[in-house]
């Protein structure tokens, strides 16, 4: 479809909906949750439940290459459709679907892109000890210049095959076993191709009714296609950790440990340091919540000529429910990465650091349909001012959720 067109279908579309709330309103004054709210909860087929979902979107961004001078700004049309399948069978459920995520630009067609995914998970339960989870996922994606090391687009194919049994050893404990084989296919930057095979092993002990403290092992054995660099490598990361669901209203996780990296090639030396991760959620009353979680974490190679980065970044939401259709939210981030050496090119080591703050409105139509207004603010401050950049970006889409 000619982005032109594309673009003129999305504008119409989003600014009717955008005086649909005041009509709505007058014709339908049953609240969300009612029966004449739940007219559209899903298809189904015997026990088979058929959940189709559509967004479209219209954004403005004032600087879509991210760069520090010669900003360009354009409008971005995006059509997100997909499909899930859920099907459930005695104490076993099978979910799968897929999704595709095209994005059109008014002017700079060449950053037109075009995101597919396809999932499959099964989770199994036999008795009321045993549980066992299986998924796989393939992704034909892109990682946009806001995450990408290189500014640029870096298109990827990805698949992740997983599974984790858990078995209820007593009233107070619990084991659980991960696995996972994970294959990345680089376009643009095949240094970064490669295989991660992955096992994790994990102990809890429950101190309170709703509170565990647990430990964790995990080995990663990480293979290149193109190994030329020298970065093949294990990494074994141990880690203590507290989880807890006090109530409906707040639960959270905290762990933090050691990482080990060990090179296969003895020249590129090994690495050590602390990891650790936070992901906290609290709903004070019905109307009012806040999530906050940070991590700290190493990253495989994403510049040429470099081992790994590190990356430690914290990310909070306050959100605020007016009335049952209408709420508002308040994000902020702050995020650092630093690379482990000089890449070519560049005179030292390159150090970011990325801020983000932004907000966003939402309003339900229906149960399954609802709009929202987002914007952001983003800066972006490099040692090596080449990859500084700041973007405003404001977003209005449409979801529809059956």
């Amino acid at each position: 479809m000619d982005a032109k067109i594309l673009l003129s279908i999305c504008k119409l579309l989003l600014a009717g909906f955008l005086m649909f709330p005041a009509l709505c309103l007058a014709a339908d004054e049953a609240p969300i949750g009612s029966a004449k709210s739940k007219e559209m909860t899903g298809l189904r087929l015997g026990a088979l439940e058929i959940h189709p979902f559509l967004t479209l979107r219209e954004t403005y961004s004032d600087n879509i290459y991210l760069t520090t001078n010669d900003r360009k700004h354009d409008f971005i049309s995006t059509i997100m459709p997909g499909l899930q399948l859920q099907l459930p069978f005695r104490r076993h459920m099978v979910t799968v679907g897929g999704s595709a995520t095209i994005n059109r630009y008014a002017k700079y067609n060449s950053e037109n892109t075009e995101d597919w995914t396809a999932y499959g998970a099964g989770d199994l339960n036999f008795g009321s000890r045993i549980n066992l989870k299986l998924s796989d996922t393939y992704i034909a994606g892109h990682e946009p210049r806001s995450q990408s090391a290189t500014t640029s687009l870096e298109k990827y194919r990805n698949n992740t095959a997983s599974g984790s049994l858990t078995y209820v050893m007593a009233d107070i404990s619990k084991l659980q076993i991960d696995y996972a084989n994970n294959y990345w296919k680089y376009s643009n930057s095949d240094f970064r191709s490669r295989v991660e095979n992955q096992a994790a092993l994990y102990l809890y002990y429950r101190v309170m009714a709703k509170t565990s403290l647990f430990g964790e092992y995990e080995l990663k054995n990480v293979n290149f296609t193109s190994n030329v660099m020298g970065l093949d490598n294990k990494v074994h990361n141990g880690l203590l950790g507290l989880t807890w669901e006090l109530s409906s209203r707040s639960k959270g996780t905290i762990k933090g440990g050691y990482l080990y990296k060990e090179f296969d090639q003895k020249a590129n030396g090994n690495f050590s340091t602390f990891a650790a991760s936070v992901d906290v959620s609290h709903y004070f009353s019905d109307y009012d919540s806040i999530k906050l979680s940070s991590a700290r974490v190493v990253n495989e190679s994403s510049l040429q000529g470099t081992r790994y980065s590190i990356s430690t970044g914290i990310n909070g939401e306050y959100t605020h429910r007016f009335l049952d259709r209408l709420s508002t939210s308040l994000k902020g981030s702050y995020s650092g990465e630093n690379f482990s050496n000089t890449a070519p090119g560049d005179l030292q080591l390159r150090k970011d650091t990325v801020v983000q703050f932004g907000a966003s409105v939402q309003y339900a139509f229906r149960k399954w349909l609802d709009c929202s207004l987002d914007y952001y603010w983003r800066s972006k401050n490099s040692n090596i001012n080449y990859y500084d950049s700041t973007e405003n970006n404001i977003s209005l889409a449409l979801k529809a959720f059956f």
